[in-house]
């Protein structure tokens, strides 16, 4: 029994080496695939950084042949400043040589001729004081042999208008005065005109902006009526107003209509949907305008009995509330309205054949 379960024994065993040398494999597997992707990543930092020191090694590149560049601008800078240096030199040798003494000469000329005017301008204040000068035009700028071709012309014109107006001197200052105040005048009343004028173009922009806001109300309340109208049969709807093309138009939403498109046009409705929302619209419109009489003829004919029923209590409510008088023609049976105070049915005898 001793020998037959030692072979066993050992195949356990060996078994078990296997197993731990496979695990071992594994582990050994499982490091060298590490290393490999280790290996992989080195690879791809080394790739990386090679182009980054090729790009390196081009933007010094670059760098160096700026600075060279840089150098040569800069030795041709001082080249440029040198000669600069020597011109300067040069002409401030010239400016002590020759144009100080110049300037300085020139100006004592300029003083001496500044005292020469200053003597002038009092001998000739003498003769004319040099606010008339300044009022017959001046002569600034001008030469002895201008000045006197203008005097010339002074006199020239002082002849001619001696020779057109006969009034003196005193006439013709008092109608420049009577002139300037009858031109104050119109300019005082012009000035009243424009303020009354502003007055009323900022009314009529107001009354405007009025008319504008009250509209958009307008158009607003008709189709909140109109819509609050057809909801009793569980419609809706809405009106659009376009007041500067002077137009109108209706969309009309059926209760039935799972597809959720309004109709546009009246006329793709049926005759009894067609006269209810008719009716609708009707009121919206009785609701804002004040009348003593209001009349209806046949209004229910393309309606259905429903249609017919709420359109009567729609009226009729309507009508109590309102207050105003109404008539109501229609051909069909009215035994559904109540006989009220305020409400009075009248029945006509069919026409005899």
């Amino acid at each position: 029994m001793a020998n037959r379960s030692s072979p066993a024994s050992s195949v356990d065993e060996i078994q078990q080496e296997i197993s731990e040398v496979q695990h071992e494999i594994q582990k050994k597997k499982e490091m060298l695939k590490e290393c490999e992707d280790r290996m992989n990543e080195a690879a791809a930092k080394e790739d990386q950084l090679k182009i980054s020191f090729k790009e390196l090694c081009a933007s010094t590149q670059d760098e160096i042949n700026a600075l060279e560049k840089a150098e040569n601008e800069l030795m041709q800078i001082e080249q440029d400043l040198h000669s600069a240096e020597e011109e300067k030199a040069h002409y401030d040798g010239i400016m002590q040589r020759k144009v100080l003494p110049d300037i300085k000469e020139a100006e004592a000329r300029y003083m001496e001729f500044k005292k020469q005017r200053e003597e002038y301008n009092k001998k000739a204040s003498i003769i004319c004081c040099e606010d008339e000068l300044q009022s017959l035009g001046g002569c600034d700028g001008g030469t002895p042999e201008q000045l006197s071709a203008q005097i010339e012309r002074l006199s020239q014109r002082l002849k001619r208008e001696s020779q057109r107006y006969t009034e003196s001197l005193d006439d013709l200052r008092t109608l420049c005065e009577k002139k300037e105040r009858k031109i104050m005048r119109k300019q005082q009343a012009y000035k009243a005109y424009r303020t009354k004028l502003d007055a009323c173009q900022r009314a009529l922009e107001l009354r405007r902006n009025k008319f504008r806001r009250n509209a958009t109300y307008l158009r607003r309340l008709l189709s909140w009526k109109f819509n609050a109208h057809l909801g009793r049969k569980g419609f809706s709807g809405v009106i659009a107003v376009n007041y500067e093309e002077k137009t109108l138009s209706i969309k009309v939403q059926m209760p039935q209509d799972a597809s959720g498109c309004a109709v546009r046009d009246t006329r793709g409705l049926s005759g009894g949907e067609r006269s209810f929302s008719t009716l609708c619209f009707t009121l919206a419109l009785h609701d804002m305008t004040e009348s003593p009489f209001r009349a209806m003829d046949e209004f229910d004919v393309f309606m259905d009995a429903v249609s017919r029923k709420i359109s009567l209590d729609t009226l009729v409510d309507f009508a109590v509330e309102q207050g105003s008088q109404w008539i109501f023609i229609t051909p069909h049976d009215i035994s559904m309205v109540k006989q009220g105070n305020r409400i009075k049915k009248q029945q006509i005898a069919a026409p005899r054949s």
